[in-house]
């Protein structure tokens, strides 16, 4: 559950991030946009890095839900047209770089995500070595392609871009991710 205290950080870096560049936001000014103290920003977050990943991360978990979501085509489509409704705020958090880049964290938490639905439901046993690379390749490609859905390189839709990326998605893991 999203506390009131979290989304208001949140909701205030986005206001922050829709005016000034990643780059330039401190987390003294998500502090003052928020109206919070710093150990209220610190007991949510680490750094100005935890709460740009965690618009991504609320997105994917809430539409990772069975009832929004019936399968990975649905679930692409659902995070395809968030990012199109949200498109300033990531477009300037896909400009920060590194290794707490929002690019990094979107690649990392697709690949956690991925595990654990298989897990799920192959009662506990995750990837074989073989799907273990298929889904390495798969989320660093849905990295670039949300990436490049934002920055506008292509000009497809969200529904057909969903399809696409279902039709690539390993054969072997297709059936595994819903049931």
């Amino acid at each position: 559950m999203v506390t009131r205290t979290l989304h208001s950080i949140i909701e205030g870096f986005n206001r922050l991030i829709d005016k000034v560049d990643f780059n330039k936001i401190s987390v003294e000014m998500i502090m003052q946009e928020a109206r919070v103290s710093r150990s209220t920003f610190y007991r949510y977050f680490k750094d100005k890095y935890e709460v740009m990943n965690a618009n991504y991360k609320m997105a994917l978990d809430y539409y990772m839900d069975p009832q929004r979501s019936r399968n990975y085509r649905d679930l692409c489509y659902h995070l395809f047209d968030f990012g199109q409704r949200h498109l300033k705020i990531f477009r300037r958090a896909l400009e920060s770089t590194g290794f707490n880049s929002l690019s990094n964290f979107i690649y990392e938490y697709s690949y956690e995500t991925a595990l654990k639905i298989t897990r799920l439901n192959r009662a506990g046993a995750g990837f074989t070595p073989v799907e273990e690379l298929q889904v390495d390749v798969f989320c660093n490609g849905i990295c670039a392609v949300y990436r490049n859905m934002i920055c506008q390189r292509y000009k497809i839709d969200p529904s057909a871009a969903a399809d696409a990326l279902y039709e690539m998605m390993p054969e072997s893991l297709k059936h595994y991710w819903w049931k």
